[in-house]
Formats: structure tokens, C-alpha cells, sequence
């Protein structure tokens, strides 16, 4: 089968009961794309937003996987489980006897949180290889924290036994390890029995589509009508950083002006912004400008 030269990025709302990677395989193979990589790694449990990256938006992936994201979760408590999901073992059940004071007193406790200890049944690797690669042979491995921050942590229900959150946090936050930890402060224990992303940076799963409707897509139309409607799906690269601090240059050649600029303009200097070429779209790209003071082009997108 032939592999096209595909740019931009494709919103997947992801179904349960499958790896990302496996889904990011099959998605590559319905738009016959020669490079393609995904947003956030989701667990097989989870469902939600997948950002898909075609060609040359693989460039960006980075500043995408460092974003903001939020979640919607349902967690059960009293049983505490290996995985921190309902894919795991249960270790211990205890009773739910905690108050609803003690409830929000643990919440915001955990919104206050800045580190977080990785799960042990997790793709963080040490020495080259994932944690539950480890976990699965019950090898213990030293513990692996991140730096994490909760922007929000709202309980939108709660009827004993289970609780939904929604949840806006940074890159790098586990929520299984959130709702594990909840568990810990109220001493009865919990873990996930339902996760779903909502958001990615500016992305929203209203505007996602699932694995189902592009099946559909190719059962209903020929191969040369599919295929237009799938590129239609496709985001453009530069709509990902329209939040950026921007500066115009009059031309290519005129970007070693830029720091000075950029620091005129908004008396401070940015650490991203993106620049653009008067009367050019067929060049995007992303700059920083260092400690030092030294212009880097992180990215370059050729449109």
C-alpha cells in the first residue's frame, strides 16, 4: 500500500480497551500516512482525546505533550487496586467512613500537590525500560517522581462509594496516582474505574472523531472521494500555537532583528513565540530566545 507525504493534526476520540500506539497504527493505515505520532499517552482503560500528528506537525508534537490537559474521572472507593485501575488486583478493601468535610479537606490537599510519585505500572522507563515491564516480574525499582500542577480539581458527583472528578492538570500527572492517593488520605482506599479526556492544550473532544465514524467514511465512499474528506479532517499545524506572542518579520532574512524586537514590544522576553513572514504562509516557525540572550528556531514548518 502507498504512503503519502501527510501534514496536520487529526483530533481521535479514542475508544476503550486499546493501547495508544495500537490505535495510532490504525489510524496511520486509514490515511496511508509515511509519518505519524499521538499526544499524551492514554492507558487502554481510558477513552477521550487523542491528538494525532501527520508529517511535518510531528515537529510541534513537543510543545502538545507539555500542555495542559483535563480529564474526566470516575473512581471507586474502598478497594485498592496494583495498577491503581480496575485492571489490577484488588490489594485491600476497607469501609468508607470518611465525611464529606474530609472529602473536600483531602481534595484540596491534592490540589495543592507539586510532585507525584509515578505509578509503578507505568511506561516511565528506568534504564531504558518501562516500569511495568518491572512490576509485572514484581521487581522493585527505585521511585520516580515529576513535578506536577492541578489548575482545577472540581467534584462534580459523589454518592459513597464513587466520585467524579473533573480534573485540569499539567503534563506528567497521572490521575490514576491522584485518585490513589485520594484513597490514601481518606484511608479506605480507591482507584479508577473510568477515565476520559476532554482537553489538550486548546483541543476539545467535541471536536474529535472516533475510530467508528472513520470506518464509516471508508465503507460509504471510493477510495478517491474518502480520502479528500479524511485530509478536510485534518487540523492545521500553526492553529496550535495562535495563543503564542507573535512577531512579523518583513522576510526570512530579517529574524536576527528579532530578540530586540521582541523585547521592545513587550518588554520582557517570552520563552516561545512564534514568528511569521510578511506576506509569506508558506513558513511557520517557533522561536525562544535563551538565557543568554541567543535567538533559537525551535521549529521550522515548511506549509
Amino acid at each position: 500500500m502507498c504512503k503519502n507525504d501527510i501534514h496536520g493534526i487529526f483530533l481521535l476520540d479514542k475508544p476503550t480497551g486499546i493501547s495508544s500506539n495500537k490505535i495510532l497504527q490504525k489510524v496511520k493505515k486509514i490515511f496511508c500516512a509515511k509519518k505519524a505520532g499521538y499526544i499524551g499517552t492514554l492507558d487502554p482503560l481510558a477513552t477521550g482525546l487523542l491528538p494525532i500528528c501527520f508529517g511535518e506537525s510531528t515537529k510541534f508534537s513537543e510543545q502538545l505533550t507539555h500542555s495542559k490537559k483535563c480529564y474526566y474521572t470516575i473512581a471507586k472507593f474502598g478497594e485498592a487496586t496494583s495498577t491503581y485501575d480496575t485492571e489490577g488486583i484488588v490489594l485491600n478493601s476497607r469501609k468508607v467512613k470518611f465525611s464529606t468535610r474530609q472529602l473536600y479537606e483531602a481534595l484540596r490537599k491534592l490540589q495543592k500537590q507539586t510532585v507525584q510519585i509515578a505509578p509503578i505500572y507505568s511506561a516511565i522507563k528506568y534504564q531504558g525500560r518501562p516500569l511495568y515491564r518491572y512490576a509485572r516480574k514484581n521487581i522493585v525499582t527505585p521511585k520516580i517522581t515529576r513535578n506536577i500542577k492541578i489548575y482545577k480539581l472540581h467534584c462534580v458527583t459523589y454518592n459513597y462509594q464513587f466520585i467524579t472528578l473533573k480534573i485540569t492538570c499539567s503534563h506528567g500527572t497521572y490521575i490514576r496516582r491522584l485518585v490513589h492517593d485520594l484513597g490514601k488520605l481518606l484511608t479506605c482506599g480507591a482507584h479508577v474505574i473510568s477515565l476520559r479526556r476532554l482537553q489538550v492544550s486548546d483541543y476539545k473532544i467535541t471536536n474529535a472523531i472516533t475510530l467508528k465514524k472513520l470506518h464509516t467514511i471508508i465503507k460509504k465512499y471510493p477510495l478517491y472521494i474518502y480520502r479528500s474528506i479524511l485530509l478536510k479532517l485534518l487540523i492545521p499545524t500553526q492553529t496550535t500555537f495562535l495563543q503564542l506572542p507573535e512577531v512579523i518579520c518583513s522576510d526570512y532574512h530579517a529574524i536576527h532583528d528579532i530578540k530586540n524586537r521582541i523585547f521592545f514590544l513587550n518588554n520582557n522576553t517570552p520563552q516561545i513565540f512564534r514568528i511569521t513572514i510578511q506576506n509569506d504562509n508558506s513558513i511557520f516557525i517557533i522561536g525562544k530566545i535563551d538565557r543568554i540572550g541567543k535567538l533559537i528556531l525551535c521549529k521550522v514548518l515548511k506549509m
